[in-house]
Order: C-alpha cells, then structure tokens, then sequence
C-alpha cells in the first residue's frame, strides 16, 4: 500500500512490498521475498504460511469496497457510546502475531 515503485523494476511472483516504501528504478527482486526500506532492500524470504497469510489479508481487503456499498447508510453521529454496542469478533491477525501460532 502506498509503496512507490519505479520504472524497470523487475518483482517476482509471490513478493510482498512494504507499505510506503522507495523500490528504486531497475531492481529486479526474485520471486517470494519481501522487500521493505528506503530504498528497497531485499530482507528475508516469503514463507508458505507468509503467503498463505497475506492471500487471505488481500481477500478480506478487497471485499470491504463491496461490504461498505451494500451497506452504507446515512445516520446521525454518536453523541455517547451506547450500552448495547455488539463487540466486534477480530478473526484476522497481524503476521507478527500469527507467525508464533503457526
């Protein structure tokens, strides 16, 4: 999100960019690796379960466009929170936390 990538940049399949980082011009990055700094540097490889993660990160991403359509609606702002508020149940996990279930 947000990274600049600049002309000629050559990225495998399978890499992860860092949000708002610098990939300078013409740095080819092999397949599954994840890349982050200003300017880009290559620091580790893209794991199975590193895939698997951010795949499903990128779906839920992707349907909240959709999710925020279908269910937009005017309303008044909150003056105070209510009472009955429903807890919102967190089933997606940052890597940092998710690596250490894995």
């Amino acid at each position: 999100m947000n990274a600049v990538i600049m002309d000629n940049v050559e990225v495998g399949d399978e890499c992860i960019i860092g949000a708002l980082w610098f990939v300078p011009e013409g740095m080819k990055i092999p397949k599954r690796k994840v890349v982050v700094g200003n300017p880009a540097k290559i620091v580790k490889d893209v794991t199975d379960d590193m895939a698997k993660w951010k795949t499903e990160g990128t779906k839920i991403y992707q349907a909240l466009p959709k999710q925020l359509h279908e269910t937009l609606k005017e309303c008044d702002p909150l003056r105070e929170i209510p009472g009955d508020m429903p807890e919102y149940k967190i089933d997606y996990r940052t890597w940092g936390d998710t690596k250490y279930f894995l």
